[in-house]
C-alpha cells in the first residue's frame, strides 16, 4: 500500500471517528431535554451574546469519566455514572443588566412552578446568584446555577439521578455546605 493511499485511509478513518464522536453530542443535547432535571434557560445568546464557554456533555461521556474517576474515588465515580448531562454556558461581559436580571427572575419563576426548590439566593448590587435543586423522593434529579456578576454571566445545569448523601460528600470536597438552607437576599420577591 503506498503512502498516499495510507494517508487517505487515515484521514477518512479520522473523519469518521470525529463525526461519530460529535454527532452523539448534538443528539445528546436533545436527549437531555427529556429528563426532569433539564432546564430550558431560554435564549441566552440574544441577551448576553456569544458564550465564551459552552459545554454540553451527555450521559455516555459522563459514564466514561465516571469509569476513570472511580479509580481515584469510587464514590465520585459512582456519582458520574448517574449523571445524564452537564450543560454550562459562560458569557464574558454579560454582567448585571436589567434584561439579565429580568431573565434570571423569569427562569427562577418557571423553575418554582415546575417544583424546583431554591437552595441559594443572593441579591446584591455586584452579585446575583440562584441555585435550584429538583428533588424526587430520595434523589436529586437536577441542579441549576445562575450567576450574574459585573463582567460575567454563568448558567449551569446538572441532570441526573443523584443520591444527596453522595452529592454531599462531593460538595464537601469543594467546601459547599448543602445543609445550610438559609437564603441571603435583600428582597424575597426577587427569587
Amino acid at each position: 500500500m503506498n503512502i498516499r493511499y495510507k494517508n487517505l485511509v487515515r484521514r477518512g478513518l479520522l473523519s469518521c471517528l470525529l463525526a461519530a464522536f460529535l454527532t452523539p453530542a448534538w443528539a445528546q443535547e436533545d436527549a437531555m431535554k427529556d429528563y426532569p432535571g433539564y432546564v430550558d434557560f431560554g435564549q441566552l445568546d440574544s441577551i448576553f451574546g456569544e458564550p465564551a464557554v459552552q459545554i454540553s456533555v451527555g450521559e455516555s461521556l459522563l459514564n466514561l469519566v465516571g469509569a476513570f474517576g472511580a479509580i481515584a474515588d469510587e464514590e465520585v465515580g459512582n456519582l458520574f455514572n448517574r449523571l445524564y448531562g452537564v450543560r454550562v454556558k459562560v458569557f464574558v461581559n454579560g454582567g448585571i443588566t436589567d434584561s439579565a436580571i429580568d431573565h434570571v427572575k423569569e427562569v427562577s419563576a418557571a423553575l418554582k412552578r415546575d417544583g424546583w426548590e431554591a437552595v441559594v439566593s443572593v441579591d446584591h448590587a455586584h452579585d446575583q446568584v440562584r441555585v435550584f435543586m429538583k428533588f424526587n423522593d430520595d434523589t436529586v434529579e437536577g441542579i441549576t446555577l445562575m450567576a450574574l456578576e459585573h463582567d460575567e454571566a454563568v448558567f449551569i445545569n446538572v441532570i441526573g439521578d443523584l443520591n444527596p448523601d453522595e452529592l454531599r460528600h462531593v460538595m464537601d470536597n469543594f467546601n459547599i455546605d448543602l445543609d445550610d438552607h438559609h437564603h441571603d437576599h435583600d428582597d424575597d420577591d426577587d427569587v
